[in-house]
């Protein structure tokens, strides 16, 4: 906490803000103070400090009694740390932390729509109007660089073992270069080289730790309030989001697309992954491509072979049909009168 006294004596807390006329921007206070300050955000009995609550009570102060005079608060950036300050979980008072920071003053908090979560903490805790927003672009992250140099030597070695085995060795030798070179072997746990009795299974690992990489969900940009993706961004987006399974009341219910395309998740290595990432891809795009019409659906699942097409939606893992007491409703002829 910084106190500048070069106008008033018993100083005055300096807050890290920019002025716009009606609109503040302010960095939010920190927490506390400590060697870590990311492990207290979610201290439950550390009271908020004197430059915390000053902030808060000087920005909702009306104007004439010095404030800043803030009509309402815009919380962005997941998260904040207002609403896991001390006090009850629910109807708290002016003795609870976040009341006392924040008192009456409205709050509007755009939080990301797959944490309800937390989002649900701060309705309860200081009553703010949550907007939700699309998480960021996601993406694959794919191969660059040392590790796409890795793929192709792994893929002249299947190669050269079926067509020349007597050039093995030397590319088994580039092959471990390569990896000291980028430093994979600490990323692989391997202290010194394998033997060449030993180097095809070595080879397997490697591969299912390529698949590993290359298969990760990354962040591929920011997410714009009020926009939604387009393009590339809304397939990579899309493709994301299809990779998962659906699942209802805890039972897997659909497959993801790739499951559908018929790769086993659990069990995929780099090429099956990579071949049906690519069939998905070629689907999604051609629905982008499309407009996303829904009679464009046929048109693109037939664009694919036929052995590589997806399996029918109602798989084998769908809950049975559940019958409910009053339903369907039966049609029963009424006796009284209508009155209009």
């Amino acid at each position: 906490m910084f106190v500048d006294t070069s106008r008033d004596p018993e100083g005055e807390i300096v807050l890290a803000a920019l002025r716009r006329g009606n609109l503040l921007v302010v960095i939010q206070p920190p927490r506390g103070f400590g060697e870590n300050p990311i492990a207290i955000y979610h201290d439950p009995d550390l009271p908020p400090s004197h430059h915390y609550l000053a902030a808060y009570r000087w920005m909702a102060t009306p104007r004439a009694d010095g404030g800043f005079g803030a009509d309402a608060m815009v919380h962005l950036g997941k998260h904040g740390n207002l609403e896991w300050l001390p006090g009850k979980n629910a109807g708290l008072s002016a003795a609870c932390g976040p009341d006392a920071a924040l008192g009456d003053l409205p709050l509007i908090y755009p939080f990301l729509v797959n944490d309800p979560g937390e989002g649900t903490q701060a309705k309860r805790r200081v009553h703010a109007t949550l907007v939700d927003h699309l998480v960021p672009p996601m993406a694959r992250a794919d191969s660059y660089g040392d590790i796409a140099r890795l793929e192709q030597l792994l893929d002249e070695y299947a190669a050269i073992s079926a067509m020349d085995p007597a050039k093995l060795p030397a590319i088994r030798a580039q092959i471990w270069t390569l990896i000291q070179a980028a430093r994979l072997d600490h990323d692989l746990g391997l202290e010194e080289r394998p033997d060449d009795d030993g180097f095809d299974d070595f080879l397997l690992h490697v591969d299912g730790w390529l698949c590993e990489v290359k298969d990760a969900q990354i962040r591929d940009g920011l997410h714009v309030l009020g926009a939604a993706p387009t393009g590339p961004e809304r397939v990579n987006l899309v493709l994301a989001i299809l990779r998962a399974r659906q699942i209802w009341g805890g039972t897997s219910a659909l497959p993801g697309l790739r499951e559908a395309l018929g790769l086993d998740e659990s069990a995929a290595t780099r090429t099956g992954a990579d071949e049906a990432e690519e069939r998905a891809r070629a689907l999604v795009q051609a629905m982008e491509d499309a407009a996303w019409a829904p009679e464009a659906v046929e048109k693109a699942v037939l664009t694919l072979p036929g052995e590589q097409r997806p399996r029918s939606p109602r798989s084998s893992t769908s809950p049975p049909a559940r019958s409910y007491p009053g339903w369907p409703p039966r049609r029963t002829r009424s006796t009284t009168p209508c009155t209009r």
